[in-house]
C-alpha cells in the first residue's frame, strides 16, 4: 500500500511537471538551474544522511556485498550492451540505446523507490549501488558521447571524483566509520541536511516532467523504443535476478541491486546527447516512455522483491 501511494504522488509530481513544462511556467533553463540544484545539494544530502545510522556488523556486510555486486554488474553490462544493440542502424540511435542500458536513472530515482520499499537502509544500499553506477555513468558515457573526440582523462576523473554526490558518499563513509567508534553527529545539523534531502522526490519528478514535456507522445511508440523498455525494465532486471540468485546471492543485497537494475533511461543522457549532438529528441523518447512505464513495472517489482 505504501508503494502505490507513492506511485501516485510520484506520478502527480511527474504531471505536474509535465503540465508547468507545456505552459512554459517552468522553462528549459529553469528546469536545468532546479537540476544542478538537485544534483548539487538536495540529493547529496538524502545520500549523505543515509549513512549515519548506527553501523551494525550485517549493514557493514550487507554494503560490501552490494558495492562488489554493483561493479560486477556493471562490467557485465559494458559487454553485454553492444551485443544487444549491433543491428540497429542509424549510429546516433545506437550510441543512446548503448548508453542508456549500461547505465539507468538508479542514481536519482533509484534512490526514492529503495526508500520506500526498504526504509531508510534503502537508501544507503542504493547509495553504495550507485557509486560504480556513477563511474560509469561519466566515463563511458563521455567516452561513448565524444567518441570521435579526443577525451580529457584527467577532466573525466575530476568530474567522476569530486561530483557532490560522490562526495557526499565519501563522507557519509568517513562519518559511518566514525559512529562506530562513538562518534555522535550534530543533531541540529543532521536535522537540516535531512530536511534538505527530503525535497529530492518532488525536485526530480518535476524536473523529468518538464523534460518530457518537450516530447510529442505520438513519436515514442516506435520498435526501438519499446524494445529497449522491454530490455531495460523487465528482461534485464530478471536475468541479473537470476544469475544473483544462482550464485547464492539473496535478502536485501539482492532486492537491491534488482530494483536498481530495474530503473528508467537516464535523464544525464538528454544532458550528453545534447551536448555532443547526438539526436537528443531519441533520447528524450527513451527517457519518456521507460520513464512512464516504470511508473507501472517499479511496483510489481518492488512487491515481488520485498515478498522474498
Amino acid at each position: 500500500m505504501d508503494m502505490i501511494r507513492l506511485q501516485i504522488k510520484i506520478l502527480c509530481f511527474l504531471a505536474i511537471g509535465w503540465i508547468m513544462g507545456r505552459k512554459k511556467w517552468i522553462s528549459q533553463s529553469t528546469a536545468k538551474q532546479m537540476n544542478f540544484l538537485v544534483a548539487n545539494l538536495i540529493l547529496p544530502c538524502s545520500i549523505f544522511i543515509s549513512f549515519l545510522i548506527e553501523p551494525t556488523d550485517e549493514i557493514i556486510q550487507s554494503t560490501l556485498t552490494i558495492f562488489v555486486l554493483s561493479f560486477g554488474i556493471q562490467v557485465l553490462m559494458l559487454f553485454v550492451s553492444p551485443l544487444l544493440w549491433k543491428h540497429i542502424r542509424d549510429p546516433k540511435h545506437r550510441i543512446n540505446l548503448e548508453y542508456a542500458t549500461v547505465s539507468n536513472n538508479a542514481g536519482t530515482l533509484g534512490t526514492i523507490i529503495s526508500q520506500a520499499a526498504f526504509g531508510q537502509i534503502g537508501v544507503l544500499y542504493a547509495s553504495i549501488y550507485a557509486i560504480w553506477l556513477r563511474i560509469v555513468m561519466w566515463a563511458y558515457g563521455i567516452t561513448i558521447y565524444q567518441s570521435n573526440k579526443q577525451m580529457d582523462l584527467k577532466a573525466l576523473v575530476k568530474k567522476v571524483v569530486f561530483h557532490p554526490c560522490m562526495i557526499a558518499i565519501e563522507i557519509g563513509v568517513l562519518c559511518m566509520v566514525a559512529q562506530y567508534f562513538g562518534f555522535q553527529f550534530p543533531t541540529l545539523l543532521e536535522e537540516t541536511l535531512s530536511d534538505l534531502g527530503k525535497c529530492n522526490t518532488v525536485f526530480i519528478m518535476l524536473i523529468i516532467g518538464v523534460i518530457l514535456s518537450q516530447i510529442d507522445i505520438r513519436d515514442v511508440f516506435q520498435k526501438d523504443v519499446l524494445l529497449y523498455c522491454l530490455f531495460r525494465l523487465v528482461l534485464i532486471p530478471i536475468a541479473i535476478g537470476c544469475l544473483l540468485a544462482f550464485i547464492g546471492i539473496n535478502g536485501l543485497p539482492l532486492g537491491i541491486c534488482v530494483l536498481e537494475s530495474a530503473m528508467p533511461a537516464p535523464v544525464t543522457m538528454a544532458i550528453l546527447s545534447q551536448k555532443y549532438d547526438v539526436d537528443e529528441r531519441f533520447a528524450s523518447e527513451l527517457i519518456f516512455l521507460s520513464t512512464v512505464l516504470s511508473m507501472i513495472t517499479l511496483p510489481l517489482w518492488t512487491i515481488v522483491l520485498t515478498s522474498l
